[in-house]
C-alpha cells in the first residue's frame, strides 16, 4: 500500500514520449476513485492533464481545461462574477448568489468549493487537473450529480526546485507566476507559489471609465512532513480580485405576444414606457466590446483557505484525514440596462464561511480494493442581492407620484442568511471476479440540514412624508410582500435605508432536513492489457435548496406559489457504457462512452421578468463522447474530442396561453468538438514547438425558456502557440494568440424584452467573450 511505490510503478508503465521532451499525450495518474491509478484503468469518463502538460499546452484558466473536454461547457452568468461548469447538459446558472451550489462539484486538493465565485480561479503551479463526467456521488459526495472538476496543486518535495513565468500581452497585460520549494529538514519540505495578473480594460466605455480590466493575485504556502508511517500536508491559500466589470452589450428587443419570448428589435428601447425620465436609447455601435455605461460596475472577491491532509499507513489499511476551512467575500455591481440611462443596476454581496472534515479508510487484498469513510460539511453565509431602480419604478408605474427627485434611490434589497450542515457515510468496493472481470459497488448515505432567512425590502429612505409613502404603497406590489409605513422608514432596519417587508414564506419553507442515498454499480471487462470495457449505473442526488429572487412579487401575484421559494432534491439515474483502448507502442489512445440520463425533479433555473428562481421538473439526456490522443509520427501529436448531447427538459416554460412546453437545457449544444495539432522539432540543441487548437460549439441557449434573442449560433474558437525551449528545458519563450480569428461570441445573454410594468427593460443583456489576445511568455525553471 505504499503510495510512492504505486505511483512509480504506474509512471513506468506509461507510454514513452517520442523524444526526450515531455509529451502532451502521455497518460496521467489520476485519483478518480480516491487512489492512484493509470487513467486507462479507470472505468469512468475522465479527461486529465498533468501539470507538465498544462504548461506545454499553455492552459492557465479553468475554462481552457473544460473547453478541451467533450460534453463539457462553462457558464459565466455574470461574466467574471461567477463560474459554473455544465457536464452532459447537467448544470446550473442561477446568478442570484453564492448560496446556490452547482450540480457539478469543484474540488481543489480534495477540498470541495461550494461558492460559484470561488471556482473561476487562475491555474498556477498545478500537478494535474481531472474532469470526471457522470455522477460521482458515492466517493466524492454532495453536488456531484453531473460530475466534477478536480484541481490538484504541485506539492513540496525534498528537491530544491522552482520556476518563474512572466507573460507580457495585449492590453498591457503583465502576469507573473512562480514557485519555490525544497527540503527544510530531512523530513520537512515546503513550497511557496504565487500569481499576480494585471491588464488594462478591454471594454470601451464611450461616456466614462472603461471596463473589464484585470487585477488579481493569489498565494499558496505548503508544508509537508514525511515520517515512517505516512505524511502530513498543511496548505494555506489566499486570493483577491478587484476589477471594474459588469459589462453587457445592449441590444433592443420586444416580446412576441404569442410566445412571451424576446425578439430582436431594430429601434430604440425604453421608449413609450410612460415616463420622460427614461429617455429612449438604441445601441448603434457595432463593436461588441464597446458601450455607453453611466454606472461603473465592479467585482471584488476575496478568498482565504486552509487545508490539513494527514495520510497514515497501517498494516492492513490506509487512513486519510482531510480538514478544510475557507472563506469568501464578494461585492458585485453592474449597469444592468447597459445604457447611459440611470435605469437599473443589479448588485450581489456574499460573506461565506465553509469548513469540512473527511475521514477515509482504504485497503486491498489479492482480488479486492475497498474505500470507506465519513464526511461532514458546514456552510454559513450572509448574502444579499438587489437593484437600484429609481427610474425603473417610475417607468413601471407612471402617475404613481414617484416623480419627486428626492426618491432617487428607489430599489429592491434582499438580504438573506443560509446555513447548511451535511453529514455522510460512504463505502465502495472493487472485487475481481476473474482476471478479466471486476465488479464495483458503492453506497453513500447523507443527511442535508439547511435553513434560510430571506427578506425583501423596498427602498424608502428618501421618502419624507406619509403622502410619498402612500404613493409608493400604491405601486401594485402590495399584499404580503411589501408593507410600507413611515415607522418602517424611521426605523431603517439594519441601517440599509430600506423599508421593511415581511419574510417570504413561512417556517415550513425556511428549512430542509432530508436523507439522501447515492449508489454505484459497475462491471469492468478487461480482455487484454490495452483494452477496458465498462457498463455502469450511478444514482446521483443534489439536495434541495432555497430561492433568493431579485424580485419576489412573482410569488404573490398568482404566477408562482409561495411553496416554490423552496425546491426539492433532484435525482439522476445514469446508465453508461464505455471503453478505453491503447496501442502497444503507446502512440494511440482512444476512449469513448455513451450514456442515458433519467432525471427526476431536475432543478431548473428560470428568469421571468426580474424574478429568478429554481423549480423542479423532469428531464432526459442521451449522448455519446469520444476522445483520441495520438502521436502518428515523430514530433507530431494530435488530440481530438467530440461530444453529442440530446437533451429535453419537460414543461420547462409556460406559454402566455398557459400551455407548458419542453425546452433544451442551458448551454447544452447538440455537438461540441475540440482538436489540437502540435509539432515539435530540434533546432540545434533547442526545441521548437508549433501548436494550434480549436473548439466548436453548436447552437445553444442561455436561458431555459429558449428565447430567440437568447440563442447563440454555432461558432469556433481557435488559438495558436509557438515556443522555443532549451535542450534541458530550463528556459522557454512562447508566442501565443488566443481567439486567433477574433470571433465575436456570447458567453451569456438575458432576455429582458418586456416593459417595466411586467418587470422588463425592453432589451437584451449580452455578455461577449474575450477578443483576440496575443502575447509572449518567458519561463525559467530550476532544480537541484
Amino acid at each position: 500500500m505504499k503510495h510512492s511505490a504505486l505511483a512509480t510503478a504506474i509512471a513506468l508503465s506509461l507510454p514513452i514520449a517520442m523524444n526526450s521532451y515531455s509529451s502532451v499525450i502521455e497518460e496521467v495518474v489520476v485519483t478518480a476513485q480516491k487512489r492512484q491509478q493509470s487513467l486507462q484503468d479507470v472505468g469512468i469518463a475522465v479527461t486529465a492533464f498533468s501539470g507538465d502538460q498544462l504548461q506545454e499546452l499553455g492552459y492557465d484558466t479553468a475554462q481552457q481545461i473544460t473547453a478541451m473536454t467533450p460534453g463539457v461547457t462553462t457558464i459565466q452568468p455574470n461574466g467574471p462574477s461567477s463560474f459554473f461548469t455544465s457536464i452532459r447538459g447537467v448544470g446550473q446558472n442561477d446568478f442570484s448568489g453564492d448560496h446556490q451550489e452547482s450540480p457539478v462539484a469543484v474540488y481543489v486538493d480534495e477540498a470541495y468549493v461550494s461558492a460559484a465565485s470561488g471556482a473561476g480561479f487562475q491555474l498556477f503551479d498545478m500537478e494535474r487537473a481531472e474532469v470526471l463526467r457522470g455522477p460521482q456521488g458515492t466517493l466524492f459526495g454532495r453536488n456531484a450529480t453531473g460530475g466534477l472538476v478536480h484541481y490538484i496543486t504541485a506539492k513540496p518535495t525534498q528537491e530544491n526546485e522552482g520556476y518563474i513565468d512572466l507573460t507580457l500581452a495585449d492590453n498591457n497585460q503583465i502576469k507573473v507566476e512562480g514557485a519555490v520549494g525544497g527540503g527544510l529538514t530531512d523530513s520537512v519540505s515546503g513550497r511557496l507559489s504565487f500569481l499576480r495578473n494585471k491588464h488594462d480594460p478591454y471594454i470601451e466605455n464611450r461616456i466614462g471609465t472603461d471596463l473589464n480590466d484585470g487585477n488579481d493575485w493569489a498565494l499558496r504556502a505548503q508544508l509537508l512532513w514525511e515520517f515512517e508511517s505516512g505524511q502530513w500536508l498543511l496548505s494555506a491559500r489566499a486570493g483577491e480580485q478587484d476589477i471594474d466589470s459588469g459589462f453587457f452589450k445592449h441590444s433592443s428587443a420586444r416580446v412576441d405576444p404569442s410566445t412571451g419570448l424576446g425578439l430582436p428589435f431594430n429601434g430604440a428601447d425604453l421608449q413609450d414606457l410612460g415616463d420622460s425620465l427614461v429617455p429612449a436609447f438604441q445601441e448603434n455601435n457595432s463593436d461588441v466590446h464597446s458601450g455607453a455605461y453611466n454606472v461603473i460596475g465592479h467585482n471584488k472577491v476575496e478568498t482565504r483557505g486552509f487545508t490539513s491532509n494527514i495520510q497514515l499507513e497501517f498494516e492492513h489499511f490506509d487512513f486519510v484525514s482531510i480538514t478544510d476551512f475557507q472563506t469568501l467575500e464578494k461585492d458585485y455591481l453592474e449597469d444592468s440596462d447597459a445604457s447611459p440611462n440611470d435605469f437599473f443596476s443589479f448588485f450581489l454581496q456574499s460573506d461565506l464561511d465553509q469548513w469540512s472534515q473527511e475521514f477515509r479508510f482504504s485497503g486491498d487484498s489479492d482480488n479486492m480494493r475497498w474505500v470507506a469513510g465519513a464526511y461532514y460539511l458546514e456552510i454559513e453565509g450572509d448574502f444579499a442581492n438587489g437593484g437600484i431602480a429609481a427610474n425603473f419604478f417610475r417607468a413601471a408605474f407612471p402617475g404613481a407620484g414617484l416623480d419627486d427627485a428626492s426618491l432617487d434611490t428607489l430599489g429592491l434589497y434582499s438580504p438573506f442568511k443560509t446555513e447548511t450542515k451535511s453529514t455522510a457515510f460512504f463505502g465502495q468496493v472493487e472485487y475481481d471476479l476473474s482476471e478479466e472481470f471486476t465488479v464495483h459497488a458503492g453506497l453513500r448515505w447523507s443527511n442535508e440540514d439547511k435553513t434560510t432567512d430571506f427578506k425583501q425590502y423596498a427602498s424608502l429612505f428618501a421618502a419624507t412624508d406619509s403622502s410619498q409613502v402612500s404613493a409608493i404603497d400604491g405601486l401594485g406590489l402590495g399584499g404580503p410582500l411589501f408593507t410600507f409605513s413611515p415607522q418602517a422608514v424611521t426605523n431603517d432596519p439594519g441601517g440599509t435605508g430600506f423599508g421593511e417587508a415581511l419574510v417570504v414564506g413561512d417556517t415550513n419553507d425556511a428549512s430542509i432536513d432530508e436523507d439522501l442515498i447515492t449508489a454505484k454499480l459497475q462491471l469492468d471487462w478487461k480482455p487484454d492489457d490495452n483494452t477496458l470495457v465498462y457498463a455502469s449505473y450511478n444514482r446521483g442526488i443534489k439536495a434541495g435548496g432555497f430561492n433568493a429572487p431579485l424580485d419576489a412579487t412573482l410569488f404573490y401575484n398568482g404566477s408562482r406559489p409561495t411553496s416554490q421559494m423552496k425546491f426539492d432534491e433532484e435525482v439522476l439515474n445514469a446508465y453508461e457504457l464505455g471503453f478505453k483502448w491503447s496501442s502497444d507502442d503507446g502512440k494511440w489512445r482512444v476512449n469513448g462512452a455513451s450514456y442515458y440520463y433519467d432525471y427526476q425533479d431536475y432543478q431548473a433555473f428560470a428568469l421571468e421578468s426580474l424574478t429568478t428562481y429554481v423549480f423542479n421538473t423532469d428531464a432526459e439526456v442521451k449522448g455519446a463522447e469520444i476522445e483520441v490522443f495520438a502521436a502518428p509520427t515523430d514530433g507530431l501529436e494530435v488530440i481530438f474530442g467530440a461530444g453529442y448531447i440530446d437533451n429535453n427538459v419537460e414543461d420547462a416554460y409556460t406559454l402566455p396561453d398557459g400551455t407548458p412546453v419542453d425546452r433544451t437545457a442551458v448551454l447544452t449544444p447538440q455537438w461540441n468538438l475540440n482538436g489540437l495539432l502540435r509539432y515539435q522539432w530540434d533546432l540545434g540543441d533547442a526545441r521548437v514547438v508549433a501548436q494550434v487548437d480549436a473548439t466548436y460549439m453548436d447552437d445553444h441557449y442561455f436561458q431555459l425558456k429558449n428565447s430567440p434573442v437568447g440563442k447563440e449560433s454555432a461558432y469556433t474558437l481557435s488559438n495558436a502557440r509557438l515556443s522555443y525551449a532549451s535542450a534541458d528545458e530550463s528556459w522557454r519563450v512562447e508566442l501565443f494568440v488566443n481567439n486567433l480569428t477574433d470571433e465575436e461570441y456570447r458567453t451569456m445573454a438575458f432576455d429582458l424584452a418586456g416593459e417595466p410594468s411586467v418587470g422588463g427593460f425592453g432589451l437584451v443583456e449580452n455578455y461577449y467573450g474575450l477578443p483576440r489576445w496575443w502575447g509572449v511568455s518567458f519561463n525559467y525553471s530550476w532544480s537541484e
